[in-house]
């Protein structure tokens, strides 16, 4: 929430100086009068590692906000139908996969967009109820607004703990590609402990929706400080959801080690985008980069200091190491590689 105010932070519009919402994008939404908050981009495009990164790229000065009912999202500009929605576990290669496809003027990327948060945190145990899904929808088509007639392709990164929502989002938006991507845990677990995110430090997130699973009866209790052992759970959740999802319907399933030629090589056709070969390169170039860092070339993950533990092994996520291989087994069987 505090995100999204700061994200918030310009001079306020009122209806009368806007036209439109043409080139105006949701940040958050808040109840009580029924309220979405936007910030004007114009004709930027989305091409950051975040959403919030080219919110923040915009200069001060030409920062501009407004509210609008939550009707007004019925009445909106042209926008590009969503060709898939990518969700992860995290420290997985996700950002290198829409950063590579933001190198396209075809495609539309809206990276972890904060508007979604929002929208999770007011529709959260049950956004089937009162409209939920119609506002979803209406939020993505705001989210992907058409500014170029060469855009076609809108494609969604959302954030790991959005897991929970893969079966509401699949009713909201049948027949658009969901796409899990994910790696072998020890390797996320140890990309947590150099730089831990969010989700992995007690209090900062609601992770209620996975509550059954991070405080399972019988569990011991974690000791004060202990955020290895909360990663721990927070990722055992995050897998189970994606293998329960994976089991149920027909989620494209994509390991941190197809990397990054199943971009090229499987992710183009499931998105049914035909690029040129200028595209293609210039798409294979940003693969070979930092996914957060695109000015740095990618040599794999630091090695562990002196002062840093060893990394994990498998025996040490027990249960999340065998629901990651029961969805490689999975993955193997739809589409040997």
């Amino acid at each position: 929430m505090l995100e999204e105010q700061a994200l918030l932070r310009g001079r306020e519009v009122g209806p009368a100086e806007r036209q439109s919402l043409h080139g105006w994008f949701p940040v958050s939404l808040q109840h009580d009068p029924a309220t979405v908050w936007w910030r004007f981009m114009g004709e930027q495009r989305f091409t950051a590692p975040f959403f919030d990164d080219t919110l923040a790229w915009q200069a001060a000065p030409d920062r501009r906000v407004c509210s609008t009912p939550l009707s007004a999202l019925e009445d909106l500009p042209d926008s590009v139908p969503p060709a898939a929605f990518i969700f992860h576990v995290s420290r997985c290669g996700s950002t290198l996969l829409t950063q590579a496809l933001a190198t396209s003027p075809q495609c539309i990327v809206m990276s972890e967009p904060p508007a979604l948060n929002a929208f999770f945190r007011l529709h959260h145990r049950h956004p089937e109820h009162s409209g939920g899904a119609r506002t979803l929808q209406r939020l993505v088509a705001a989210l992907g607004q058409r500014r170029s007639p060469a855009e076609r392709h809108l494609v969604i990164k959302f954030d790991c703990w959005h897991l929970p929502w893969i079966p509401f989002v699949q009713a909201a938006f049948p027949g658009t590609p969901v796409v899990f991507l994910y790696r072998e845990p020890s390797e996320v677990l140890a990309s947590h402990r150099r730089q831990r995110g969010r989700q992995m430090v007690p209090g900062l997130i609601d992770l209620s929706r996975l509550a059954d699973m991070l405080h399972r009866p019988g569990a011991p209790e974690l000791a004060p400080g202990d955020l290895d052992g909360h990663a721990i759970r927070v990722l055992e959740s995050l897998y189970r959801c994606g293998l329960e999802a994976a089991t149920t319907s027909d989620l494209v399933l994509m390991d941190y080690g197809q990397l990054p030629a199943v971009i090229w090589h499987g992710l183009l056709d499931t998105l049914g985008m035909e690029c040129s070969p200028t595209e293609l390169a210039a798409l294979q170039a940003r693969s070979g980069f930092h996914s957060k860092h695109s000015h740095d070339r990618f040599e794999g993950d630091p090695l562990p200091t002196h002062a840093q533990p060893l990394p994990p092994t498998p025996e040490h996520l027990g249960e999340t190491h065998r629901l990651y291989q029961r969805l490689e087994q999975l993955r193997r069987a739809r589409s040997p590689d």
